[in-house]
């Protein structure tokens, strides 16, 4: 693919080609997706339904399930907020265009799946694909998508009451779209009575559960896709260690990492950067992003990429002078080995939560290690004091959302135990906030978490992001020269 620019490689020093995202930095060729689907085959997509149908034939055997792609939401006047497709829709289709329902239906033993979606407009009136760009509309839609039937959306109402008729069960996410639930009751309700003593939709059931459980499982597509997501982020978060400086401001920082990601091909960050120095890092989700950065301060930052769907989540701590002083190293450190504790423990057949209990045992005891902390790790645990200083579990699954979907429990209320393909991230941290008088001065303002995305793996785990720098020589070794 044409290279659009070239970057010296901040660990390496030799150039390497920066291309527009559809390859990676480093580990060559990626599937590619075009205007109208995802990254993967219409095949990739066919399979989810059908596995998807096989699961909820085991609740109902006759249903219909319906997914909406969402609506384009208004930031000023004429203005939209980007678009962002719907993740469950996203991932039985691979398409992303609003104002968009799929349709999957299991009558009389056979299956069907139906799209509706935006009619083509040629026209040259506002919001037609002139002013917004090519649609696939319904001509198009059953050969590109691989689906049975398409129509266009105008008649999505006249679509679900004929197809509520012929079923008992609708599968549908509950709570998501508002307007849809009330539609959604309202002709279930209307079917009911006309249809008193004949088969009419008498049950809504969540999809969370079943969907859920297909999408905690990652396929070896996915994770090629979320491992670029991943270095996408880390050559952000690179980019950020080298270019801090005392008397930037936070949202230059910010500018740095989130450049880079557009320039590897990232749509979007995968959530609101968090880029907080000093106190503001004991904020856990600081969004203000607008602080001066002083000398002698140390800087969290919470970024992540968005690329062809899927969200990568990294976490960084790094010094606003590029040397780590005294005590944020002994801070510091104490993180990064909670985190390797963590990580090492994310294998197959243990509890999901083992990662987070691995992580508090070592934080435990480099709290009681500091001089000024008079309880023993004994203790800190037997009490839960590490909460104090870490008050945030350290995991939770990722993919297309940045918290995915799927139980953490099982049906007896224990944690599930992790499997091959299930991805999550490990992210112990300490805070020592300036609000704390217990603490002394010279700890208060240092806020350190470290995080990273971890595939489960026969082998053991995956660290995605492990190509961003996390130990002390190497975040220090990063700073370019003054210019």
């Amino acid at each position: 693919m044409r290279p659009i620019g070239r970057l010296v490689s901040p660990r390496s020093g030799p150039q390497i080609p920066l291309t527009d995202g559809r390859q990676s930095c480093r580990r060559g060729a990626m599937p590619q997706s075009n205007r109208f689907f995802g990254p993967f085959s219409k095949q990739s997509y066919q399979r989810r339904r059908q596995e998807l149908f096989r699961r909820l034939e085991k609740e109902s055997p006759d249903f219909v399930a319906i997914f909406w792609s969402g609506s384009e939401q208004i930031r000023n006047r004429t203005n939209h907020y980007p678009f962002r497709v719907d993740s469950n829709f996203f991932y039985l289709t691979g398409f992303s265009e609003p104002e968009s329902l799929l349709l999957m239906r299991r009558s009389g033993g056979k299956n069907k799946v139906v799209l509706a979606l935006r009619a083509r407009d040629l026209s040259t009136n506002r919001g037609s694909e002139i002013w917004e760009g090519e649609r696939l509309g319904a001509e198009r839609a059953v050969k590109t998508l691989g689906i049975d039937e398409a129509i266009e959306n105008s008649k999505v109402e006249e679509l679900l009451q004929d197809s509520l008729k012929a079923v008992s069960t609708v599968f549908w996410d509950v709570g998501g779209y508002p307007e849809w639930d009330r539609k959604l009751a309202s002709w279930m309700q209307m079917i009911c009575q006309l249809r008193a003593r004949a088969l009419a939709p008498y049950r809504l059931v969540g999809l969370c559960e079943s969907l859920g459980e297909m999408r905690k499982i990652k396929s070896t597509e996915e994770l090629q896709v979320m491992r670029q997501s991943a270095e996408i982020a880390s050559e952000g978060h690179i980019r950020a260690m080298q270019m801090i400086r005392p008397g930037a401001f936070e949202y230059q920082v910010v500018a740095e990492a989130e450049r880079e990601f557009k320039k590897r091909g990232a749509t979007d960050t995968a959530y609101q950067t968090i880029c907080a120095v000093g106190e503001n890092a004991c904020t856990l989700h600081y969004h203000w992003n607008r602080d001066l950065i002083k000398k002698g301060q140390l800087l969290l930052m919470d970024a992540g990429a968005e690329f062809e769907g899927y969200a990568s989540d990294i976490t960084r701590s790094f010094p606003a002078d590029g040397k780590f002083s005294k005590v944020q190293k002994e801070v510091y450190q104490i993180v990064l080995e909670a985190q390797k504790a963590a990580i090492e423990s994310a294998r197959v057949g243990a509890a999901w939560n083992r990662p987070h209990l691995a992580a508090v045992e070592v934080i435990s005891e480099g709290l009681a290690s500091l001089k000024w902390i008079k309880n023993s790790k004994k203790e800190i645990l037997k009490k839960s004091l590490w909460k104090k200083y870490m008050p945030h579990s350290v995991s939770h699954w990722i993919g297309l959302d940045v918290h995915d979907v799927g139980r953490y429990e099982d049906e007896k209320g224990k944690p599930v135990k992790l499997e091959p393909g299930f991805v999550m991230t490990i992210e112990p941290g300490l805070y020592f906030s300036k609000r704390d008088s217990s603490i002394p001065s010279n700890y208060q303002g240092i806020g350190v978490r470290i995080e990273d995305d971890v595939a489960i793996a026969k082998k053991g785990p995956q660290v995605l992001s492990g190509s961003c720098p996390k130990e002390i020589q190497e975040i220090e070794a990063l700073r370019l020269p003054r210019f």
